[in-house]
């Protein structure tokens, strides 16, 4: 691929204290840091926070959780859920011969293994032991729809008690965390929430909204655990797309408290009074009083929303009309009255992009692969099924691994650019790059996995910050150009990419960019290793940190370039004893 240098990649300043030609936005940051360090209202965390807890005992460095904590989910097929199954709505609605084909299959399994305890891989497992001359059960189970699927798991689902009776719970052990970097991060957020208080020796208040869920009830207890263990307060807000359903309908003039049990089932999560009496009976009473949830956030200092689907996170924040829901509203007045901290991970960071940059809408990214998006382009519609197949039609014309986005963006807490996550580890930069260009977005943030983007939105130029394992790549599509002939696509762009302790703010009357790196400045090419092997262009750029020369690549028939300039500037820091390379102002183009 040839790519020319782009005219005026970025205006930039940088400072960085090797570099004592640059001193006079250094001395701008040096009178901001005391705002740097300690306003952060904002922390968008890539996912991939791998944590220690009974659920996940492979994140331990050493595990002591008893049988009195909640391990795995487990499932029983007895005569009542079979019944309760084959009398829903998600099997009744498929058609007769499917009907007739699943129900000889859940009997069948029912006459060999009813009433024993299994894992989910015994339920998989015991799918592919069933073969009729029409029907592999291994493949008939990839195949069964959404809501039927999720009707068998969740009919099934047992409620586990411990010796006391009362319900199992997943808890956290942060202290024997295999991973320092997602402690951190959850210790910073506790840390955030605390500079809220006028006694910085208080707890803080966090609530934890696990809406990103298909089934919000099953996570609220590890949110909860393991803020706990950070050093705060928490609660559980119901918060949830059928909690937000039942309101609109309550709105209206009609019942929908009463009917939360039905809206649940339409969402695709049943019988969940059975598994969370509690938390559902609270999910009830406060639909039935909203002000009680109005009034817990008032009262915390910290919110922060669980990962999963950014879409059912969204939906559990807006109104029917697509309007911020009461609850949004007063989460941006807490905010912006410095009352409140935000974080999210994964779902919970990118459901945050939205609003209006530069007199244009901030999209919300929602799904896809860096592949798809430049083989079949973006489509401005719900994203497909998560169980759906990458290759495989999943209605409304979609694949599995299609880019989808929605134009109106999302809560619009962060309205620089749009929000990826998962980023170096899942190889999103053309996915990223390809729908800022294609929206007219300038900015793209892609942060990597178990790292956090800190933001300070309060004051005139917002101010951000990297922390954690990995980094955040920015994308820049200002100066870029973007093309489409048939079905090739080409573009070209600027990018950076900010590790731990890396800062950069952007002045929007100004429209300009300020960096300040934790650094040395690279002026020889050098091999970094970096933090983790996954995520090709980050592995490029760490062999080759400092070059001044073109680097080309390409991957799953995609081509990338890469070509410094006069103004591109590469540093290396350090990270838990591990070197990182971070640039700024490198131009890319990338090509089908």
């Amino acid at each position: 691929m040839q790519m020319s240098a782009m005219p005026a990649v970025i205006a930039l300043m940088l400072s960085c204290a090797a570099w004592a030609n640059i001193g006079e936005n250094a001395d701008k940051f040096g009178e901001n840091r005391a705002i740097f360090e300690d306003n952060y209202n904002l922390m968008l965390v890539g996912g991939g926070l791998s944590t220690c807890s009974s659920y996940s005992q492979k994140n331990c460095l050493d595990s002591s959780f008893s049988q009195q904590h909640k391990q795995q989910s487990l499932y029983q097929i007895t005569e009542n859920a079979v019944q309760s199954l084959l009398s829903s709505a998600p099997f009744l609605h498929q058609p007769e011969d499917y009907r007739a084909d699943f129900s000889r299959v859940i009997k069948n399994i029912y006459a060999k293994l009813q009433n024993k305890s299994l894992t989910s891989s015994d339920l998989r497992d015991a799918f592919s032991r069933v073969n009729y001359s029409n029907l592999n059960g291994s493949l008939f189970y990839q195949e069964i729809p959404d809501k039927l699927y999720y009707a068998m798991l969740d009919f099934f689902e047992i409620r586990q008690l411990d010796d006391t009776g009362n319900r199992k719970a997943e808890v956290t052990d942060l202290a024997q965390n295999k991973n320092p970097h997602s402690r951190a991060v959850y210790q910073r957020f506790v840390e955030m929430a605390r500079a809220r208080l006028d006694n910085q020796d208080r707890k803080p208040r966090i609530a934890v909204i696990t809406a990103s869920s298909r089934d919000p009830f099953e996570v609220a207890d590890f949110y909860q655990s393991v803020f706990k263990e950070a050093g705060a307060e928490v609660i559980w807000l119901p918060l949830d797309k059928s909690y937000q359903q039942a309101r609109n309908l309550e709105e209206k003039g009609f019942a929908g408290c009463e009917k939360l049990t039905d809206i649940r089932a339409a969402n695709g999560s049943f019988n969940r009074e059975a598994i969370y009496p509690n938390r559902t009976a609270l999910q009830m009473t406060v639909c039935q009083d909203p002000q009680q949830i109005y009034q817990q956030i008032r009262q915390v200092q910290g919110v922060f929303f669980n990962g999963g689907d950014q879409s059912l996170t969204l939906a559990a924040l807006l109104n029917e009309d697509g309007t911020d829901s009461k609850e949004l509203q007063l989460i941006k007045q807490q905010m912006a009255a410095g009352k409140l901290v935000i974080g999210g991970t994964s779902a919970g960071t990118a459901v945050q992009s939205g609003g209006v940059f530069a007199n244009r809408p901030v999209p919300m990214i929602s799904n896809g692969t860096s592949v798809a998006a430049f083989a079949r382009g973006p489509f401005a519609t719900p994203p497909p099924s998560t169980r759906c197949a990458a290759d495989s039609q999943c209605g409304n014309g979609l694949q599995g691994s299609d880019l989808t986005y929605r134009a109106g963006g999302g809560s619009g807490l962060f309205n620089i650019g749009i929000l990826d996550t998962h980023f170096s580890e899942r190889d999103r930069e053309a996915r990223l790059a390809l729908l800022t260009a294609y929206t007219g977005t300038r900015f793209g943030f892609g942060v990597d996995e178990a790292t956090a983007l800190m933001v300070n939105t309060t004051e005139e130029e917002v101010q951000m910050e990297v922390i954690g394992q990995g980094g955040v790549y920015i994308t820049d599509s200002q100066s870029g150009i973007y093309k489409l002939q048939g079905n090739k696509r080409q573009l070209v762009a600027s990018s950076h990419y900010l590790n731990h302790g890396d800062k950069l703010s952007f002045d929007a009357q100004n429209n300009q960019l300020s960096f300040e790196l934790a650094c040395s400045p690279v002026t020889d090419k050098v091999k970094v290793t970096p933090v983790l092997e996954e995520g090709l262009w980050r592995r490029m750029l760490s062999h080759n940190c400092g070059t001044r020369e073109p680097l080309n690549w390409s991957q799953d028939n995609i081509a990338y370039v890469v070509m410094p300039t006069e103004d591109t500037r590469f540093t290396l820091s350090e990270n838990q004893g591990q070197q990182r390379c971070s640039y700024i102002n490198l131009a890319f183009g990338i090509e089908n």
